[in-house]
C-alpha cells in the first residue's frame, strides 16, 4: 500500500512538461476552482478569517506542476473568486477595508514566494526526470542491445558450430583422400620397382641367352671359318672370302658381348660395382668420344647387390643423358665409400638442365621408372638421396646409399684384369 500512494503521489505531483500548454492552463483554472469551492466547504469553521489559504494551496501545487504562468493565473482567478464570494461586501469588487489591505498584500507575497519555489522545485523535477528518462532510455538501449548481442552470439556460436561440423567433414573426406592417395602412390612406387626388377631380371636373362646362344654360335662359326682356311684346296679368291667372313663374325661377336654386358655386366656380380664402374667407364669414353675423368678405387668393400644395381643402374642413366642430351665433351665420375655409405657423383661440363625442366623432372611423379625419375625412385626405396644440380653449364648427379649389408671384398687386381681380358 506504501508503494502504490508513493507511486500515485509521484504521479500527481510529476511536473507537466511545457510543450502542453493547453493541459497546463487547464489545470491551473481547474485548481482556482478547486480553491474556491473548499473555501466555501471551509466557511463555517473559517469565516471572515483565512481567506486565501486553499488558493496558496492550489498554487503552489500548480507552481510545481505546470509551471509559474499556469500559477500566477490560479492565484487571480482564485483571489478574484475568493474576493467575490467570501470578502465583505460579498458578491462585489467594490472596495476592500483597511483591515483587508494587509491580508491582500499578504497574499500576493505569500503567493509569489510559494511561486518562486514551487518553479524551482519543478525546474529540478524537470531536470530529474530528464535524467532519469535518459538513463531509462540508456538502460532500455543496453538491454536491447545485450539482447541483439546475445542473438548475434547465439547466432555466431550455431555458425561457428555448423563451420566447424563442415570443417570437421571436409577434414574427415581429405585425410581419407590422402590416405588413399598415399596408399595408391605406394602401391604405385612397388609396382614400379617391381617393374624395375623384374627389367633387370629380364637383362639378366637376356644377356645370359645371348652369350650362351649366339655367342656360342657365332664362336663355332669361327672355328669352321678356321677350318675351311686351313684346306689346302683355297684359292686366293675364296681366302679373301674367308678373311671377309671371319672378320664379320669377329665384329658379331664383338657386339654381341658388348650388348650382353651392358644389359647386365657379369663384373658386378662376380668382381663388384668398383671393377664393372671401371669397365663401364672405359668402354663409354671410347663408344663416346668424351674424356672421362675416373676416380674409383681399385679395393673397395662391395656393398649388398641392391645397392651395386642401383649405382650401376644410375651411373648408366646418367651418362647416357651426358651423350645424348649434355653435349658435353668432358666429364668425372668419382665413388667413394666411408663406414655407413656409399657415395656416387657424376660431373660433365655441358649445356646443363634448365631450371624448370629440372624442377618437373625431379618432381613429376608420372615419369617414375624412366630417367631421373626412375633413379630417384631406385635410390629411395634403399634409404638413400639422389640429387640433381645444374647452375646453366654443366650438370651434376651426387648419391648417397647407406651401407646396410656388407658384402665380400671385391676380387683381386688379377682376377679383374681376367675378366676384363676376356672381354676383348
Amino acid at each position: 500500500m506504501a508503494g502504490a500512494f508513493r507511486k500515485s503521489l509521484s504521479t500527481v505531483l510529476n511536473p507537466i512538461p511545457h510543450q502542453s500548454v493547453s493541459r497546463r492552463y487547464g489545470i491551473a483554472l481547474a485548481c482556482s476552482v478547486l480553491a474556491v469551492i473548499l473555501r466555501w466547504l471551509l466557511d463555517p469553521v473559517l469565516g471572515h478569517v483565512a481567506f486565501y489559504v486553499t488558493i496558496h494551496i492550489v498554487v503552489a501545487y500548480c507552481a510545481i506542476v505546470c509551471g509559474y504562468a499556469p500559477a500566477i493565473v490560479t492565484a487571480l482567478v482564485g483571489f478574484l473568486g475568493i474576493v467575490y464570494w467570501f470578502v465583505d461586501p460579498r458578491h462585489s469588487f467594490a472596495s476592500f477595508r483597511p483591515s483587508e489591505i494587509h491580508g491582500v498584500v499578504g497574499f500576493f507575497l505569500l503567493t509569489i514566494v510559494l511561486i518562486a519555489l514551487g518553479e524551482a522545485v519543478r525546474s529540478k523535477q524537470l531536470r530529474l526526470n530528464h535524467t532519469v528518462n535518459a538513463l531509462t532510455h540508456e538502460v532500455v538501449e543496453k538491454q536491447h542491445a545485450q539482447q541483439e548481442l546475445s542473438a548475434a552470439h547465439d547466432e555466431l556460436e550455431q555458425r561457428v558450430e555448423a563451420r566447424t561440423h563442415e570443417l570437421s567433414q571436409a577434414l574427415t573426406r581429405l585425410e581419407a583422400e590422402m590416405a588413399f592417395r598415399e596408399h595408391t602412390e605406394k602401391q604405385l612406387r612397388r609396382l614400379s620397382l617391381r617393374l624395375m626388377t623384374l627389367q633387370d631380371e629380364e637383362r639378366r636373362h637376356i644377356a645370359r641367352e645371348l652369350h650362351d646362344t649366339c655367342g656360342q654360335t657365332l664362336a663355332a662359326m669361327k672355328m669352321s671359318i678356321a677350318l675351311i682356311s686351313q684346306l689346302n684346296r683355297t684359292g686366293p679368291e675364296l681366302q679373301a672370302l674367308v678373311d671377309d667372313l671371319n672378320a664379320l663374325a669377329d665384329e658379331a661377336l664383338q657386339e654381341v658381348r658388348t650388348t650382353s654386358y651392358l644389359l647386365h655386366p657379369p663384373l658386378l656380380d662376380e668382381a663388384g660395382i668398383a671393377s664393372a664402374a671401371r669397365w663401364f667407364l672405359e668402354g663409354f669414353a671410347r663408344r663416346s668420344g668424351i674424356d672421362v675423368q675416373v676416380d674409383v678405387p681399385q679395393k673397395m668393400e662391395r656393398p649388398d647387390r641392391n645397392c651395386e644395381l642401383v649405382l650401376f643402374r644410375v651411373l648408366q642413366e646418367s651418362l647416357t643423358n651426358v651423350h645424348r642430351h649434355s653435349a658435353a665433351s668432358a666429364a668425372s665420375v668419382r665413388m667413394h665409400r666411408d663406414r655407413d655409405n656409399i657415395q656416387l657423383e657424376i660431373h660433365d661440363n655441358g649445356k646443363g638442365i634448365p631450371q624448370d625442366r629440372l624442377h618437373s623432372l625431379y618432381n613429376s611423379s608420372n615419369r617414375t621408372g624412366v630417367g631421373i625419375a626412375g633413379m630417384r625412385e631406385r635410390v629411395r626405396e634403399l634409404g638413400g638421396h639422389l640429387e640433381v644440380c645444374s647452375a646453366g653449364a654443366g650438370t651434376s648427379v651426387h648419391v648417397t646409399l647407406p651401407v646396410s649389408h656388407p658384402a665380400h671384398p671385391a676380387t683381386s687386381d688379377s682376377a679383374t684384369e681376367e675378366q676384363l681380358s676376356s672381354l676383348s
